[in-house]
């Protein structure tokens, strides 16, 4: 048996087709769950796995005998299949092969022989091997290229996981908590998520494929306070009148056909229970001018806000940053300067305690609400997140400064606060010192 190749540190692959049969086949959590702690231990592949049973176990909170139930219905079902391990009890020993689904057809023996061949350095040669050639690659396998026959390998769809969904040094993982809720749905909209999840080029998941809204109404805040800005407390949900002219409101809305799987009667549920299992956060924006269209319209996300983790601003992300100052700065409006005479953290456990959303923002802008962009909460260490994480630190610098900048004609003390915020990656620093 070959040693399995070295594995690229941070995430691995899951080939969403499938994940999916997991419900097709109708498995349940702990299929699901089994499923991903194999995957995760598996090579540079994404398909020979070192995991086992103990893996399970440990990433999952499943019992030994539940383990070993789940990987033998997955392999009754061909998600899985064991390898030959001389030594049982050994570690970094290859224990199952993890198939990707591949949609071509089948080969024919000949054909079979042909690919092996070109795959092992070999050119089809006579009549009998070029007519074989030609049928491989009709059903995808090879391709002709200027030089020779070439191997064409199986591209399918993936979802990029982080190991830390399934594996975390202390504590339980996001897995386990889902196992513990008992239900297939948040597990597998989970791994969706992560596929649709770019945050280089949207932040997250795109927001044209699921968004959430947030109301705006202009605080009076007196002229010689903020002088050219004012502030916007915004609330979640839009109010809108339907086609009878009751008025209703809105949370969230998504797009269904974006989704693999959608259901509507338990797409909303499972992203509840992510949100209460803190596996998906809310990043929110404000979005200036009144959007045209109908109810599910918006406008484009322009200044950050905050991060909303099942309610609740997270103190562990660089957007608490201006978000609580733009806290203090309502503070001092509502309660005068002698607010701030209390502690940081007291402060900031009041701020996360009510978690408002408030936006400072240019006196001139006629109409303020807010869209908030979902985000998974657990992040592969790559060199693309690093770069992302970089540019969304310095947009929180800009943030800050532009707070800053609202506030200090009538609050001064505003310049302390902002170098003290700016001082710190998260607010988490604030409250442990």
């Amino acid at each position: 048996m070959t040693e399995p190749s070295k594995k690229t540190p941070g995430f691995f692959a899951v080939d969403v087709h499938q994940l999916d049969q997991i419900r097709a086949k109708n498995l349940g959590v702990e299929e699901a769950a089994a499923y991903l702690s194999l995957m995760v231990s598996t090579d540079q592949s994404n398909i020979i796995s070192r995991g086992g049973i103990h893996s399970v176990t440990e990433y999952t909170g499943l019992t030994r005998s539940e383990a070993k139930r789940a990987i033998q219905r997955l392999e009754q079902h061909g998600l899985v299949r064991s390898l030959e391990v001389e030594r049982k009890r050994a570690r970094t020993v290859s224990r199952y092969d993890i198939p990707i689904h591949d949609s071509r057809k089948p080969l024919a023996g000949k054909e079979r022989l042909l690919v092996e061949a070109i795959a092992a350095g070999q050119q089809p040669e006579g009549k009998v091997e070029l007519n074989a050639a030609q049928r491989a690659k009709e059903k995808g396998y090879i391709e002709k290229r200027s030089d020779g026959w070439h191997i064409l390998e199986q591209v399918n769809e993936v979802a990029f996981i982080p190991n830390s969904f399934v594996r975390v040094s202390s504590g339980s993982s996001p897995l386990a908590r889902l196992v513990n809720n008992g239900e297939l749905g948040p597990i597998l909209l989970a791994v969706e998520l992560y596929r649709l999840q770019n945050l280089m080029d949207d932040r997250g998941v795109p927001h044209e494929v699921i968004r959430g809204y947030f109301d705006g109404q202009a605080y009076p805040v007196p002229s010689d306070l903020l002088q050219r800005h004012k502030l916007h407390i915004l609330s979640p949900g839009r109010v809108y009148r339907d086609a009878s002219g009751k008025e209703n409101s809105l949370n969230q809305s998504c797009e269904p056909h974006r989704f693999r799987d959608y259901n509507r009667d338990t797409f909303w549920r499972s992203l509840t229970a992510l949100k209460e299992a803190h596996v998906v956060e809310w990043v929110v924006y404000s979005a200036n001018g009144k959007p045209s269209g109908d109810r599910y319209a918006y406008n484009r996300p322009q200044r950050l806000l905050g991060v909303l983790r099942n309610d609740r601003h997270a103190l562990s992300t660089p957007e608490s940053r201006p978000a609580f100052l733009a806290y203090l700065v309502w503070c001092v409006r509502t309660a005068g300067q002698a607010y701030l005479n209390r502690s940081l953290s007291d402060l900031i456990e009041e701020w996360r305690r009510h978690s408002p959303i408030i936006a400072v923002e240019n006196a001139s802008v006629a109409h303020v609400e807010g869209i908030s962009i979902l985000r998974m909460t657990h992040r592969a260490a790559t060199e693309n997140t690093r770069v992302w994480y970089r540019d969304l630190c310095q947009e929180c610098d800009d943030a800050l400064f532009f707070i800053a900048e609202a506030a200090r004609p009538s609050f001064p003390q505003v310049s302390a606060l902002e170098q003290r915020l700016r001082g710190m990656k998260t607010l988490e620093e604030a409250i442990s010192t």
